[in-house]
């Protein structure tokens, strides 16, 4: 009974899993082994890690470079825009002031019936009822430098704009293209005399105040504010009153008149004039500046008026409006 007992003992633990104190063991054992494995295998060796380096460097240049060049482009709109605004404004502005035009100095209106063409004589018997002076002026008062050659073309006008609480409203304005000697470059500008210093100029004229009186742009008291840069080609078309159309220039309306058909004059403003000019991005001017960097002023101002179209024409743009004249 015992041989058989201790058989029995001895076999039925050898089928059943160990256990007590060294089971415990051996798992704990067993357990540490296996997580170091798993440790093993879920880590990243050191080529790993520097493959996912390279390629997060490669993605963070790549969204660099996509982010500068939307914000360069964005930037190159946005000047163009800023360039085109300043110069819808400028052309605005001329509307405005051409719109107060002083049409003439005689009474009655000798320029309405019969209808002459512009820069000619009326043969209507007229009084002068205020002080004679050049009222329109097309003609290049500002030296460019290659007058000869260029196209941009000069208006001066008498207009009605208030400016002083007293001395009359009659002010004299003018529009013209200017040379910047520095950038190489063209602008549109805007003359400007008040009330009060267009008044003393004609009263100190005497018989007569001159276009070269009324519009002198280097006069103490005259306005030269620059309205758009990068701009050229300014061109003004003359209409009579039956739409025929005339490219005079020089053109001096009222020149040194005594009366409506003296020898000199009167000569008549036209019925509507049309203004066109050019204007381009800063990126454009920018390449064109380039360009003409080495040329004297007189060969950088012939290039910019026969300038290749295809160099700036993307980002060029030309303004045109047509003004009725009271």
């Amino acid at each position: 009974m015992f041989f058989f007992c201790s058989h029995a003992s001895m076999s039925h633990r050898g089928s059943l899993p160990p256990t007590g104190p060294w089971l415990e063991r051996l798992r704990s054992h067993r357990g540490f082994t296996f997580a170091k494995q798993r440790e093993r295998v879920s880590a990243f060796t050191l080529v790993e890690l520097l493959i996912a380096t390279g390629i997060t460097v490669a993605m963070v240049l790549m969204l660099g470079w996509m982010l500068g060049s939307l914000m360069g482009s964005a930037s190159h709109a946005t000047e163009r825009v800023d360039a085109f605004r300043d110069a819808r404004a400028a052309l605005q502005m001329i509307e405005r002031d051409l719109r107060n035009l002083v049409r003439n100095q005689w009474n009655p209106d000798p320029f309405t019936n019969p209808t002459p063409a512009p820069c000619t004589a009326s043969a209507i018997s007229t009084t002068r009822v205020t002080l004679p002076a050049a009222y329109f002026v097309l003609k290049d008062i500002y030296a460019d430098p290659s007058t000869a050659s260029n196209r941009n073309q000069q208006l001066y006008a008498l207009v009605a704009a208030k400016t002083t609480a007293s001395s009359g409203d009659v002010c004299a304005v003018g529009y013209y293209c200017q040379w910047d000697n520095q950038l190489h470059a063209y602008s549109l500008r805007r003359f400007f005399r008040d009330s009060a210093a267009t008044l003393a100029v004609m009263q100190a004229a005497g018989s007569y105040a001159a276009d070269s009186a009324l519009y002198d742009l280097s006069a103490p008291d005259a306005k030269n504010d620059v309205l758009a840069a990068y701009v050229w080609n300014l061109q003004i078309t003359l209409y009579d009153a039956a739409g025929n159309r005339y490219r005079t220039y020089p053109c001096v309306c009222d020149l040194a008149p005594t009366t409506p058909t003296g020898p000199a004059g009167p000569v008549m403003p036209p019925a509507a004039l049309e203004i066109s000019f050019n204007a381009m991005s800063p990126q454009a001017a920018r390449t064109v500046m380039s360009v003409t960097a080495g040329m004297t002023d007189s060969a950088a101002a012939a290039y910019w008026m026969n300038m290749d179209a295809n160099l700036v024409k993307p980002h060029a743009y030309e303004f045109r409006s047509r003004i009725n004249l009271p």
